[in-house]
């Protein structure tokens, strides 16, 4: 799935579908959790999700759109251009201080922090360490999957969540 598709209409509809599913079946929170692409498709679920969303978590997060996507030129700045001010559960922005993918750096998320101005609460973790790369830099086997750090990585989102779930 490419950007502009995961920041369709249609595509928060599939989402918000499945929560709605799940909160109706299974009387669950529900959390979006995406990283890299994924985090266009979380925030737009995040976004047009209403009540069937309890929390999101974004990492390893796009902010810098390369000029040959399509989106370019309305969201150079990935998913910090989307309507982030219409999110309001609370939100965790993970980065890996040593991410060397050109589209996620970590300081993005100051930049993330700062747009999304609704939110209940919003923080920001970022994460040093970890094994030597075996991918390429946007990809998971490096900083940019928490490569090394997992646990740490998924402890620190099960904190959040576990903290500001209702």
């Amino acid at each position: 799935m490419n950007a502009i598709f995961r920041m369709s209409d249609v595509h928060a509809g599939d989402i918000g579908a499945i929560a709605s599913y799940l909160k109706n079946e299974a009387a669950v929170p529900v959390w979006l959790i995406g990283t890299s692409m994924g985090t266009f498709s979380a925030a737009i679920g995040a976004i047009a999700g209403g009540k069937d969303i309890d929390g999101l978590v974004l990492t390893s997060t796009v902010t810098r759109a390369p000029p040959e996507w399509a989106i370019a030129r309305s969201h150079p700045n990935g998913v910090a251009d989307m309507a982030l001010s219409e999110i309001t559960v609370p939100t965790l922005i993970m980065s890996h201080r040593e991410d060397g993918c050109n589209d996620t750096p970590a300081a993005g998320a100051a930049m993330l922090r700062t747009r999304l101005t609704k939110t209940s609460k919003a923080e920001i973790a970022l994460l040093d360490g970890g094994d030597p790369p075996q991918s390429s830099p946007c990809e998971a086997i490096s900083a940019h999957g928490y490569f090394g750090i997992e646990a740490e990585a998924v402890d620190t989102i099960a904190n959040f969540i576990n903290s500001n779930s209702k």
